[in-house]
């Protein structure tokens, strides 16, 4: 668990950093695009998919994100997120899997950010950090044997959403939407190592896996900072 804390870590440290970057330049810029800065926090469920559904069950998730507006449509954005996914049908015991998601890209709207409509498709790519308690393996690797251990392990991620969500609060004077209620869907993409899954699937009674897949399905709140 400490290794998903670090990788947290690490992207709200790069929103840090780059909140702290300097003011934009001209005004021109400024009044271009009205909205500096959105943050973000939702909640809701992570769905396993293909391989990583034979593992683990669906679970509960929770996510932080933030966007940093280049122009009034496209903004650069950090997302850090973990899920919390049951057992599979198949595992002795529950092993407590957690799923750490840190990953940086792109933000596009669709909708005009400034109107009624939070409309918003997103594309990124990071990390995934698995974590479990320690299990044990029984009759592996050969009948008789047990193996004791941990699925901790990091693989490269990459993610797409959509963002539906209605602007509920505006700025007084120049009503730049300052709070926005949503529903958001993304669909990540964890490239495994079927080396590194290999006692992890036995003690799920599967066979090692690869590329993997989860969808969270989440609502929450997201502030704007003009």
């Amino acid at each position: 668990m400490k290794v998903g804390y670090k990788k947290l870590g690490l992207v709200l440290g790069a929103v840090a950093a780059v909140a702290l970057m300097p003011a934009r330049a001209d005004a021109q810029f400024v009044s271009y695009s009205p909205i500096f800065w959105s943050f973000e926090a939702s909640g809701g469920m992570a769905i396993p998919m293909g391989d990583l559904k034979d593992n683990a069950g669906s679970g509960a998730t929770m996510a932080l994100g933030a966007s940093y507006f280049l122009n009034p449509r496209l903004a650069l954005r950090a997302d850090g997120s973990i899920d919390f996914l049951g057992k599979s049908d198949n595992a002795a015991s529950d092993p407590s899997l957690q799923v750490w998601h840190f990953l940086g890209g792109f933000e596009y709207h669709i909708a005009d950010p400034t109107g009624n409509l939070l409309f918003a498709i997103g594309v990124g790519a990071g990390g995934a950090t698995f974590d479990t308690k320690v299990f044990t393996v029984s009759d592996y690797p050969s009948n008789g044997a047990s193996t004791t251990g941990s699925f901790d392990q990091t693989f490269f991620a990459a993610k797409g959403g959509l963002k539906l969500g209605y602007n509920f609060a505006r700025q007084a004077g120049t009503g730049t939407p300052i709070a926005s209620i949503f529903i958001n869907g993304d669909f990540h993409m964890m490239f495994a190592k079927e080396d590194k899954s290999e006692v992890f699937a036995a003690y799920n009674g599967q066979q090692p896996f690869g590329t993997i897949y989860s969808v969270p399905i989440t609502a929450g709140i997201r502030i704007n900072v003009p």
